[in-house]
């Protein structure tokens, strides 16, 4: 059994990773956990546990920016949030393999799973995306201690305190391997005052991707756009799920608009014109849309859910034809964000070598689109043996190991999280821990 290391400061943060970095002992970096099925397994014994580094340092609501310790529930922060009226706008959710494989630590309240660190380490980001950015656009600062045991950090409080090369984009998406944020400083934005989306019954996903290219295109500042099951609204209120039951589409386009109440409203009748061609389009209210809008971040539908799951990064026009693709590879179901720029697909589970098999197709129908593709649920076994994350260039492997080695020389954090375990073996057999 791994053993625990639970700091409490960021002084004690220090102190434990200058100890690991003293005995070459690598550390697996966690927080509630939620995310930790996500990517490959860390080849650690001793697991550096977060969840106890917690407390909101500051909230200024008139200045749009909150700060906090990394293992800080997102649930503890998002209700803080939503008493002033405000959130981040990069809408983050609960990711699918939540509830549908590997191990979870800590608790799940009503709110988002996880803890702040996780969000941003992973830089997980939902609907709102497309117009907003990513997590990782809205970190204004961080502080944090390398696998070299030093105090570094980025940013501050405000966005012009960012100069030079912006640290946070590089943390954000690193998963841990580059160094551990103990506190991050985070800008929120106000609630929209109202929210109302458009649903357009549609089966056809390349039919589905040129209505929602369309209406991004339009003058209507389209927040979200996404293609999903019927079956999302099941859990919704009686007047969605009666729209669902209405229809005899097996498939659903959803197109968000928000702001002052008469703006919304002429802006969704806007849309329904725009997409009369398309089929009838129903507009729901603000309460409804929230509902539905958190279930497409959550990816709802693939939720609780066993088989393989991945999730592609595409160009969004190619959105259509890359589901065409897919589903030629084997009997999958689908769903669309960002206006068909981000693909999930979930597969039923297989023997060993027909899952290896089809994951080279479906890396290969990413590339062709110009895009990528992750592996975010399935079995241990498929883990180990293919990448979860996209495969990059030699040139860009090269960079990422300078990087690797100036941060973290001795690969104490979370070694073996971001490649196959033989994989990460050969690209660090010089460099191993204890080496």
């Amino acid at each position: 059994m791994a053993e625990m290391i639970t700091p409490t400061t960021p002084a004690q943060l220090r102190d434990a990773i200058l100890w690991a970095l003293g005995d070459k002992v690598a550390l697996e970096i966690i927080g509630h956990g939620s995310k930790r099925a996500y990517g490959h397994d860390v080849r650690a014994r001793h697991v550096l546990d977060l969840s106890k580094l917690t407390g909101i340092l500051f909230y200024q609501p008139e200045e749009l920016v909150i700060s906090a310790h990394a293992g800080t529930p997102l649930a503890e922060i998002t209700a803080l949030l939503a008493q002033k009226h405000q959130q981040f706008q990069f809408e983050p959710g609960d990711f699918p393999l939540l509830l549908g494989g590997g191990d979870t630590i800590g608790v799940a309240g009503d709110g988002p799973l996880g803890t702040l660190g996780g969000l941003v380490a992973t830089n997980i980001s939902g609907p709102r995306r497309l117009k907003s950015g990513a997590a990782r656009d809205h970190v204004l600062g961080f502080e944090a201690v390398s696998g070299r045991g030093e105090d570094f950090k980025s940013g501050g409080r405000v966005m012009k305190n960012v100069t030079g090369f912006d640290l946070s984009k590089l943390m954000a998406g690193s998963f841990g391997t580059l160094g551990v944020m103990h506190t991050l400083t985070l800008k929120a934005m106000p609630v929209p005052e109202k929210t109302r989306t458009v649903i357009v019954p549609c089966d056809d996903a390349k039919i589905a991707v040129q209505a929602m290219t369309a209406a991004m295109g339009s003058e209507n500042e389209v927040s979200g756009a996404a293609w999903a099951p019927t079956s999302i609204l099941a859990d919704s209120s009686a007047e969605m799920a009666a729209l669902g039951d209405a229809s005899p589409a097996t498939a659903m386009v959803f197109l968000r608009v928000e702001g002052p109440e008469q703006s919304v409203d002429w802006r969704a009748a806007a849309l329904c014109r725009l997409l009369a061609d398309i089929g009838a389009a129903t507009v729901v209210q603000t309460a409804e849309s929230l509902a539905l809008w958190r279930s497409i971040a959550d990816v709802k539908p693939m939720q609780g859910q066993g088989g393989v799951l991945w999730r592609l990064s595409v160009p969004p026009a190619s959105g259509g034809a890359v589901v065409q693709a897919l589903r030629q590879t084997g009997d999958t179901d689908i769903m669309l964000d960002w206006a068909g720029g981000l693909v999930w697909a979930q597969f039923a589970a297989g023997d060993a070598s027909g899952e290896i098999e089809q994951a080279g197709k479906i890396r290969q129908i990413a590339v062709n689109a110009g895009g990528q593709a992750c592996l975010v649920r399935a079995s241990s076994e498929l883990r180990r043996e293919i990448p979860v994350f996209q495969p990059l260039s030699p040139e860009i492997n090269r960079i990422n190991r300078k990087i690797s080695e100036n941060f973290d020389p001795y690969g104490i954090l979370n070694p073996g999280r971001m490649a196959p375990q033989r994989q990460a073996d050969a690209a660090q057999s010089d460099q191993r821990v204890g080496a």
